[in-house]
């Protein structure tokens, strides 16, 4: 008896052995590790319930917005829970999952993924996996997993190709070959998880200056009001969720469009946020459109974006304290109150903030272009610069 007690013990000893393996190769080694991974991560590592605002949605929301200065200069505690190119089918997960660790005064849902006028974003794999991929194993994942694939956009033939989607060692487990180039992504995800927290808060930007012989609309755009329909599934899928929010009786979710150069090659885009946002005054419910009122806004076209849809630096920091203000004066946002060793991680990620930032400019007046965020060897560059 006793030595079938002892093989199994080692059975078992192996199969746990095995299993932590896959576990660790999953998460830091065998995985599409890359900014997106480190942000979703890096939400997870807050302390529960120490966040005020969590905004959700696509690299407007970290590239536009920093959560270190809104500390900084406020006292306001936030986070971007946003992955690249995110869509209409990752935003209720991903108020799902505010709500769920942080239950946020304020929830702030910026609305690119919703206003595309074909499926074409919404059929592309990376766009929901680099979200979801990044999620631990629970209710709100099988739920977005099963969504995308009745979504009828998703082309998945076989239970293999299912299976991928809650293990994604799966869908990487030949990514040796890559993984290199991954390293310092990877190695910036480990650090955070030891530390216990993201130094950056998921930002990412890119060191230039977008200039344009197009002409610019934005003056204008308050006086176009032309609508364009946006694809069938973007408005499915739109509906559903302010639907849920309604019958939820979640009240704390305000919807935005972040601050865009509108020129000939996006006037379109913008004609579906025409419409877009006739299905939010249905809802009645909030609608920030700093797109369309972006003349309004303290920033320089010609120095604060890096491109047509994102703001450098520049404009970072000053939509960043516009949108505080006007969140403190119409949410009724305040500093947070927080504990010694919570003020303590937040000041440190201030300090590389500054840094981040000091960088960021120093890059941009030597004219060299480079996407900056908190990879190990991007924060290694940024460690030169604190003061």
């Amino acid at each position: 008896m006793k030595k079938y007690i002892i093989r199994t013990v080692k059975i078992l000893s192996l199969l746990l052995a095995i299993l932590i393996a896959v576990g660790v190769l999953q998460e830091f080694v065998l995985a599409h590790t890359d900014h997106n991974r480190q942000r979703v991560k890096g939400f997870y590592l807050e302390d529960k319930d120490s966040l005020d605002v969590v905004f959700v949605g696509a690299s407007e929301t970290y590239a536009d917005f920093s959560a270190c200065y809104a500390y900084e200069k406020y006292g306001i505690t936030s986070y971007p829970l946003a992955s690249q190119s995110s869509t209409i089918l990752n935003y209720k997960a991903q108020i799902q999952t505010a709500i769920k660790n942080q239950h946020p005064k304020l929830i702030l849902c910026e609305l690119n993924g919703a206003i595309y006028g074909s499926d074409v974003q919404l059929d592309n794999d990376a766009n929901f996996r680099n979200f979801f991929d990044n999620t631990p194993l629970d209710e709100i994942k099988v739920e977005g997993i099963n969504t995308y694939i009745d979504s009828g956009v998703a082309t998945i033939d076989e239970y293999g190709e299912v299976f991928e989607y809650y293990n994604p060692i799966v869908k990487y487990h030949n990514i040796w070959n890559d993984w290199p180039k991954w390293l310092h992504w990877s190695k910036g995800t480990i650090d955070s998880q030891f530390r216990g927290y993201s130094l950056l808060k998921g930002a990412k930007n890119k060191t230039l200056i977008f200039t344009t012989e197009n002409k610019i609309y934005n003056d204008e755009l308050p006086k176009l009001t032309k609508t364009s329909t946006i694809s069938d599934n973007c408005e499915k899928y739109l509906r559903e969720l302010l639907d849920w929010l309604k019958e939820e009786n979640i009240n704390n979710v305000v919807f935005t469009r972040f601050p865009h150069i509108v020129d000939k090659t996006t006037l379109e885009r913008y004609y579906r946020n025409n419409y877009t946002r006739k299905i939010l005054d249905e809802y009645n419910v909030d609608y920030l459109d700093f797109e369309r009122d972006c003349s309004k806004l303290p920033l320089d076209l010609k120095r604060d974006f890096y491109n047509l849809d994102h703001l450098n630096v520049y404009g970072q920091k000053k939509f960043t304290e516009y949108i505080c203000e006007y969140m403190m004066k119409n949410y009724g946002i305040t500093a947070a109150d927080l504990t010694d060793k919570q003020k303590a991680e937040w000041d440190e990620s201030v300090k590389y903030y500054e840094a981040y930032y000091d960088y960021n400019v120093d890059m941009i007046k030597q004219g060299k272009s480079k996407e900056i965020g908190e990879s190990d060897d991007q924060i290694k560059k940024i460690e030169a610069y604190i003061k």
